[in-house]
């Protein structure tokens, strides 16, 4: 990724030292076709643009303060650049500038503080995991619609220093309704490093409402063996007292000069009413099963042309239903900065 850096004045003639501020991101655009059955009845719709939100612009600041003390700083945005017709990654309706990673860290020989918008931990297992990234139809990616999203506000995290490859984190998330807990996040993560080889796990709880919460655990790992690259992950999504979601998720990348060609496999079981699959709860037992397929051709260093093609049995587009189906299509250029 190419990055510009700019000296920022202002703070230095604050705090004596110069800090940069780097601009980075990503442009994406291409054509999305979507076909949805429901009991036998299809639906299809087409798009131009980016339905995946993964157009991103962000202003990152960095400044060695002394004393063995970095303060470190994001403005993040997700802009649109079609009519806002379409999702975002974790299936919600994106916005227009918002919804993605603004914070504030200070970090040193303690570990690291870290305070404001950012990927929460169960996010992090998918975005280190899944071959396809946001543009599939990952099973395991139930946490999103518990926790609203995968950039969640309002949260605080510690980081132990990293030893040996591995770091420890505990994030606290509160909610924002007014007078009770409903949303308050509690999430513990451990990661590991080493070689070709890295692993993610995570547990969340969070309060979806007085009387009831929910747990969620999501474990990651990878191996590059260079030829190739083989990643996995498992969750469950438990309501308490009601039912329970499991998932997995198998994937393999293979670099063929200028190409990568990435194929996932994904199922997930969920009990009746209460669980959540593709973001929505299902009034009956559901099995769903998913397969992404996805061809990259590199063009440049940051620039690529990206084919997908997503099958999703047991989800219609809107609820969780055995028998019916989704059908994705996607080519689209893909330019970071």
């Amino acid at each position: 990724m190419k990055k510009t850096l700019v000296a920022v004045a202002a703070l230095a003639a604050v705090t004596g030292a110069m800090a940069q501020v780097t601009i980075s991101g990503g442009i994406a655009y291409g054509y999305d076709s979507v076909t949805n059955t429901t009991a036998g009845a299809v639906v299809s719709n087409k798009f131009f643009g980016d339905q995946r939100g993964n157009s991103s612009l962000n202003f990152n600041v960095s400044e060695d303060i002394g004393g063995g003390l970095k303060a470190e700083g994001q403005i993040g945005f997700l802009p649109r650049i079609d009519s806002g017709n379409g999702t975002s990654g974790n299936g919600t309706a994106a916005a227009a500038t918002t919804g993605y990673q603004s914070f504030l860290a200070l970090s040193g020989d303690f570990g690291r503080i870290q305070g404001g918008t950012f990927a929460d931990p169960q996010a992090t297992v998918q975005f280190n995991h899944d071959v396809a990234g946001a543009w599939g139809f990952n099973q395991t990616n139930t946490a999103a619609a518990s926790l609203g999203g995968f950039f969640l506000s309002n949260q605080l995290k510690y980081s132990l220093p990293t030893f040996s490859g591995f770091t420890l984190s505990a994030t606290k998330g509160l909610g924002e309704a007014v007078g009770t807990r409903i949303g308050e996040s509690t999430s513990y993560a451990a990661s590991y490093v080493q070689g070709g080889f890295s692993a993610d796990l995570a547990y969340t709880t969070i309060a979806g409402s007085v009387a009831i919460d929910t747990t969620i655990t999501g474990f990651g790992a990878s191996y590059d063996f260079g030829m190739a690259k083989l990643s996995g992950i498992m969750t469950t999504h438990a309501v308490e007292n009601q039912t329970t979601t499991t998932a997995s998720n198998i994937g393999v990348t293979i670099p063929v000069g200028a190409f990568t060609l990435a194929v996932q496999s994904s199922t997930a079981n969920q009990g009746a009413t209460a669980g959540v699959l593709s973001n929505t709860a299902a009034a009956t037992a559901v099995s769903q099963t998913s397969v992404d397929w996805r061809v990259s051709y590199a063009l440049s260093k940051r620039t690529s042309i990206n084919a997908l093609y997503s099958t999703l049995d047991g989800y219609n587009g809107a609820t969780s239903a055995n028998g019916d189906s989704t059908r994705r299509s996607q080519v689209f250029v893909m330019h970071s900065f």
